[in-house]
């Protein structure tokens, strides 16, 4: 069991920080909204192929399948979407870094707006360090174009913040029991709509020959991203979830960014800088920070029993994000 725990963690951590990389071989090649349309359609297909033929489990009732698909294509397309478009104008590892930052707009949200816990002026403490770090971590990126760097930052940030608020709102929508069927039906949902979104932009015109999109490099990326990323570190989050604290499972949220990090800087050859990689240091460390914060607050300000009740409601939170 060890084993397989030990499989779990390493699949979650490097084969989702993993996922970056695998965009930019992907986009360098092939329009973003097309791209994800394409990998969120094929994830999919193999989901609700797991979900139905291999496991046999019964479709749902619309009204699940309908807060499915809104939530998927809220999520995925809305909030995530931006990524496959950011990354074509910054270095996938900065992408990854602005990302994690999902788990401190989650935390504040819990704080300020659903308010689970009781306010400190420590919550402000891990927003704060992340915006310090944020103009070293925007600084000088692939582009010279300074103020497109920053609309992409900026992007990439509000689709985060959104996600989060998604997130947090799924508390109280109803979805299919099957974790796998939800994730199908989301993917499925988001694809759809990427891939209609791609043809209103244009960009199955844009498309390049036949020869150029099954080259070694996209093709590989996307097998990466449906079956690695969507499939192999999804179930293996699940599982972890089953098993171990959500608090640890939940560390994976900044594990990711520093594996994305180190991929895209030694094996892709992105640019970075000293400021970048203090920049990066500086953000990450506020969302471990959120961390830290959050989950003492748990053990402090309830008994055993209601701690459990939290770390649920955690698992639940975390359970609704799909894949990397």
């Amino acid at each position: 069991m060890a084993i397989k725990r030990l499989a779990a963690f390493a699949a979650v951590y490097v084969l989702w920080g993993g996922s970056y990389l695998a965009i930019h071989y992907v986009v360098t090649v092939v329009p973003p909204f097309f791209a994800a349309g394409v990998r969120y359609s094929l994830g999919a297909l193999v989901l609700f192929g797991v979900a139905v033929v291999c496991r046999g489990q019964p479709l749902p009732g619309w009204r699940h399948i309908l807060n499915a698909a809104s939530t998927g294509i809220a999520l995925l397309v809305v909030s995530y979407g931006v990524v496959y478009w950011a990354e074509t104008r910054v270095p996938s590892w900065i992408v990854s870094i602005l990302v994690s930052t999902i788990l401190i707009w989650t935390y504040l949200g819990e704080c300020f707006v659903l308010r689970l816990y009781k306010w400190r002026a420590r919550v402000l403490l891990p927003l704060i360090a992340g915006l310090c770090g944020m103009p070293l971590l925007l600084q000088g990126t692939l582009t010279e174009d300074r103020s497109e760097s920053l609309l992409v930052g900026l992007a990439v940030l509000a689709g985060s913040c959104l996600w989060a608020a998604i997130t947090l709102s799924l508390k109280k929508i109803e979805l299919p029991r099957s974790y796998i069927q939800t994730a199908a039906i989301q993917l499925g949902a988001a694809g759809g709509t990427l891939l209609s979104i791609s043809l209103i932009c244009g960009e199955f015109s844009q498309l390049p020959p036949a020869g150029e999109i099954f080259a070694p490099g996209p093709v590989l990326g996307m097998a990466y991203l449906v079956l690695a990323s969507t499939v192999i570190a999804f179930s293996a989050f699940h599982w972890l979830l089953a098993r171990e604290s959500a608090a640890l499972v939940a560390t994976s949220s900044y594990v990711n960014p520093v594996v994305a990090m180190v991929l895209g800087i030694v094996v892709a050859h992105e640019p970075s800088s000293n400021a970048q990689l203090a920049g990066a240091a500086v953000v990450l460390g506020s969302v471990v920070l959120a961390w830290y914060l959050q989950w003492p607050a748990f053990s402090s300000q309830s008994s055993p029993d209601k701690a459990g009740i939290a770390d649920k409601d955690t698992r639940d939170r975390l359970a609704a994000i799909p894949a990397q």
